[in-house]
């Protein structure tokens, strides 16, 4: 018989992917609490632009693209069971996204991209400048663009607070508990905050920009560290309108479904944990704005904000059970592909705790692999 505060199973984290994984395995019939250190849902996960870019995001071929688009074929199915579970459309879309050539030099880099992306498994197309012109009117031309079809977006905000309700329908979730420690023994795990502790026999930890403060007491860190992004969100006047997320070097442009665009990011390293808007950030953002898409120039304002993306030492996440506390599994480093990753990181976690043999693909992401390339020992 378990205790009061004894559970099979505590995640530490309520963004989107701790969420989810509570969810997930609520659904298996497990005891399962989700603890957060402010309000399910209000970090990183509902500040991010939502973009889907299994394929933009990936440079080079390697696990970490095919982990992208296993992802993103997730997504259709994800957005379903959330519904069912909680009325919340995600409003995914898959409208694909142009990552355009603002010079000649980019042209070369994208079109290289595209034949590495198509030959390993993804979809993408070249589009002559003049077809963009007429795709995308508000754009100012270009040199061409790289479309990648598969990709798409859904609002994040609603994706946070849906794997939010869901974990709540199948877990406990206690918010405003800023876990302190968590302690590890040959058979359970202890987790404290500065009122209480709990007991599991495994406990999870996806505390995004947080974790590794959280796992101090383990000896295992990550190299996981904040990093804020600013981002705006405008509203086209007149008839000029976006139909596909646009991407270039130094910002990207989000058409959602209500008519608005979330206008993105900075990329601010060594920031801490604040999360101020500043009014250089948005100027710069501003220009970038006028540069790429000089048919917006008139949009509405309608509000600015930031949030901390959880960066990694080695650019990649760890998905698993962390070296030397078996009881212990993260979900930790996954930057600016949170929101992305989201199902599928809910499915690894859940299959690792139910000591299942891992694909060969997900293996990559363990976290001894992890630390080993940290470290400078390992490469893929």
């Amino acid at each position: 018989m378990r205790l009061a505060n004894s559970y099979d199973v505590i995640v530490v984290g309520g963004g989107a992917i701790g969420s989810a994984i509570a969810w997930r395995l609520g659904q298996t019939g497990r005891k399962v609490l989700l603890l957060e250190r402010g309000q399910i849902g209000q970090e990183a996960s509902s500040a991010a632009a939502g973009m889907l870019g299994a394929q933009l995001e990936v440079k080079e071929p390697g696990p970490f693209y095919h982990l992208c688009l296993e992802s993103r074929s997730l997504y259709p199915r994800f957005s379903m069971e959330l519904f069912e579970e909680t009325g919340i459309d995600i409003e995914y879309t898959r409208n694909g996204i142009l990552q355009v050539a603002t010079c000649e030099g980019e042209v070369e880099v994208l079109q290289e991209r595209m034949r590495w992306q198509t030959a390993d498994g993804g979809r993408a197309e070249w589009i002559p400048s003049t077809l963009v012109a007429e795709l995308e009117p508000a754009l100012a031309p270009v040199h061409g663009a790289l479309f990648l079809p598969e990709d798409g977006n859904v609002f994040a905000p609603r994706v946070a607070c849906a794997v939010g309700v869901a974990a709540k329908k199948r877990c406990t979730v206690l918010e405003g508990a800023d876990v302190t420690d968590i302690q590890s023994t040959g058979t359970h795990v202890v987790v404290h905050t500065p009122t209480d502790s709990f007991t599991a026999d495994t406990a999870v930890v996806a505390a995004g920009a947080w974790a590794d403060k959280i796992l101090q007491g383990s000896g295992v860190q990550f190299g996981i560290a904040p990093v804020k992004g600013q981002l705006f969100s405008i509203r086209p006047t007149g008839n000029i309108r976006l139909t596909k997320t646009v991407f270039s070097d130094d910002i990207y442009l989000v058409p959602k479904r209500n008519g608005s665009i979330v206008v993105g990011a900075t990329e601010e390293h060594g920031a801490g944990y604040n999360r101020t808007v500043t009014m250089e950030a948005l100027h710069e953002l501003f220009s970038r704005v006028q540069s790429i898409a000089p048919g917006l120039s008139d949009a509405q304002f309608e509000r600015a904000w930031s949030g901390l993306r959880p960066g990694s030492a080695t650019g990649f996440p760890a998905i698993g059970p962390i070296p030397g506390h078996p009881r212990i599994h993260v979900a930790v480093g996954h930057f600016r592909n949170g929101i992305l990753l989201t199902p599928l990181t809910a499915k690894m976690v859940v299959h690792s705790i139910e000591g299942n043999p891992a694909p060969e693909l997900w293996s990559a992401f363990r976290p001894e692999v992890h630390l080993a390339m940290k470290e400078g020992h390992a490469t893929w």
